[in-house]
């Protein structure tokens, strides 16, 4: 197997990294512009704007292979608000029109169903069955008005209820959301520590648990199945989610001892051996292996970092965008091939330049 990256623009992950709307979509220059006329870019959202959030789903179901609709639900997945948030970039009831004139009726229609549904029941009902069952779901909200969803329905507002997770999920979110999908009502001002955003930005403990939870049904919905936890096929034990959380950021904060990287080593593989299923850990892994000379494993650490990242479309440690990790992952996997590595402090600093060939193969 050949893991090679191509000139900016000639694929999918170049494609974001070069914002080539174009090579994209060609009608994504267009939904951008009117998610900026209604204020998305000036709208906060969780660890950005909620343009960036937007943007963020809408990256990820582009590179899982989504079709167009199931796309432009998640680009434009909360802008009538819902349960979650007060995000009403469109009135509801009187501004629907906006959105089907640019998007088509019966996209616009995917899309204010998305947002009126009760989400968290949901959630429940597919954490709660072994199989969707071939008339779909129905749904009761709150306030009693009951929702038929298709099979086809459920699909796509599952992937993307899954994309919105892993998109947005990190300590702050998963303090503030406590026991998601089963929150109450917390008071914060004993908790007040907890709503001093953002927090330390640590990588969550849960989401993608829930996550492999929800998309172990994926497969037998017919939708371009996700290439993530083996397409879909393997769950994420919540233990040992958050064990790998808390030994990933051990290192990364430096919460283990300095002077031999034997101790950073132990916990990383540690880590990578209870979730193997985020591309981060491999990167810090690499790295180590560059300093020790170890060429040839950091360059398999440094490929697999990459394949889960690109496969992702997001960040799992959110501290550094996606495209970030995706650069740096590039350049580890380049110096890699060269067997090459700073070796004083200062060379480090002029670190940056990824050639455009594909000059790292891997079997």
């Amino acid at each position: 197997m050949t893991h090679a990256w191509k000139t900016p623009g000639a694929g999918p992950v170049d494609a974001w990294l070069a914002d080539d709307h174009a090579a994209i979509d060609p009608d994504y220059a267009h939904s951008l512009a009117l998610l900026n006329r209604c204020r998305a870019g000036q709208s906060w959202h969780k660890h950005g704007t909620f343009r960036d959030h937007l943007t963020g789903v809408y990256r990820m179901l582009k590179l899982w292979g989504q079709d167009r609709e199931t796309c432009l639900c998640g680009l434009f997945h909360s802008v009538y608000s819902n349960e979650y948030v007060d995000l009403a970039l469109f009135d509801p009831q009187h501004g629907r029109s906006v959105l089907a004139e640019h998007l088509g009726a019966d996209v616009e229609a995917t899309i204010h169903l998305f947002c009126t549904i009760p989400r968290t029941a949901f959630v429940n009902e597919l954490l709660a069955c072994d199989a969707v069952p071939a008339q779909g779901l129905r749904l009761t909200r709150a306030d009693g008005e009951t929702f038929g969803l298709t099979r086809r329905q459920t699909a796509m507002f599952l992937v993307v209820t899954v994309a919105d997770l892993v998109e947005q999920w990190y300590s702050w979110q998963e303090d503030t959301m406590a026991g998601y999908p089963h929150t109450g009502h917390v008071p914060a001002a004993p908790l007040w520590s907890v709503t001093l955003w953002p927090g330390p930005f640590r990588p969550g403990s849960s989401a993608l648990h829930l996550a492999s939870r929800l998309a172990r049904h994926l497969p037998a919905l017919g939708v371009p199945v996700p290439p993530v936890f083996e397409a879909c096929t393997r769950t994420l034990p919540q233990a040992d989610e958050a064990a790998a959380s808390a030994l990933y950021w051990q290192v990364s904060a430096q919460g283990m001892p300095l002077v031999q990287p034997r101790a950073a080593r132990h916990l990383l593989e540690a880590a990578i051996e209870r979730n193997p299923w985020v591309g981060e850990p491999y990167l810090l892994l690499a790295q180590l292996d560059l300093m020790a000379g170890e060429f040839d494993a950091a360059r398999e650490a440094a490929l697999r970092g990459l394949a889960l990242l690109s496969g992702w479309g997001v960040s799992w440690d959110k501290r550094v965008s996606w495209q970030g990790w995706i650069v740096w992952g590039r350049l580890l996997a380049q110096k890699a091939a060269r067997r090459e590595w700073p070796d004083t402090l200062r060379d480090f600093n002029n670190l940056g330049w990824v050639d455009p060939e594909p000059v790292v193969q891997a079997s």
